[in-house]
């Protein structure tokens, strides 16, 4: 193993730790039981940097995972633990650890793959390209409450600039998230 596999593996085992593997129990306890008080919360550096390979991190706490904008479930009262387990049973039956998703480098580029048909809510797949060396990572919506916030503005903006094309995609985005991009500038 030369010194760039070992630096990755290590980077990849630091992702782990930072980000531990997301169960029904974890998500229960962090979004309902005894959820934060703040939506953002700094979790890999406090690095203000906003350049295409280090932009501001701060992941979306647990709560967001409770967020009910889904169509299917959008009355249903905060108390609803039959809705709250509809939701998380969703996350966790499609999407990816948060350590794979979460990145500190910019999305440049997007391509949405496609609908992806679920038992549940609707999803979609995305194709990003990020940073200044142009790394390809592939995500869906199930994985939005675990990407950087900044990602959501970022791809937001890119899809609105074709809204024709991507609207019903742009629409998903929103209200798979309890966080509106709309008017956010991302210069």
């Amino acid at each position: 193993m030369d010194k760039a596999d070992k630096e990755a593996q290590a980077t990849l085992q630091s992702k782990k730790l930072l980000f531990p593997k997301w169960t029904l129990k974890r998500i229960q306890h962090d979004a309902v039981d005894l959820p934060s008080q703040y939506w953002l919360e700094p979790v890999v550096s406090f690095d203000l940097q906003n350049t295409q390979d280090s932009q501001l991190d701060l992941p979306i706490t647990p709560q967001d995972f409770k967020f009910r904008s889904f169509v299917k479930i959008a009355n249903a009262p905060s108390t609803n633990c039959g809705a709250d387990h509809m939701l998380f049973s969703f996350y966790l039956k499609h999407m990816k650890p948060q350590y794979e998703t979460w990145c500190a480098r910019k999305i440049t580029a997007v391509k949405v793959t496609g609908p992806i048909e679920t038992d549940s809510f609707p999803n979609a797949k995305f194709k990003v390209a990020r940073g200044s060396v142009i790394q390809v990572y592939e995500f869906t919506l199930a994985d939005l409450p675990c990407l950087n916030p900044y990602d959501w503005i970022v791809l937001y903006n890119m899809l609105l600039k074709d809204k024709e094309k991507y609207e019903p995609v742009m629409l998903m985005c929103v209200k798979c998230t309890s966080f509106n991009p709309t008017n956010l500038d991302t210069k």
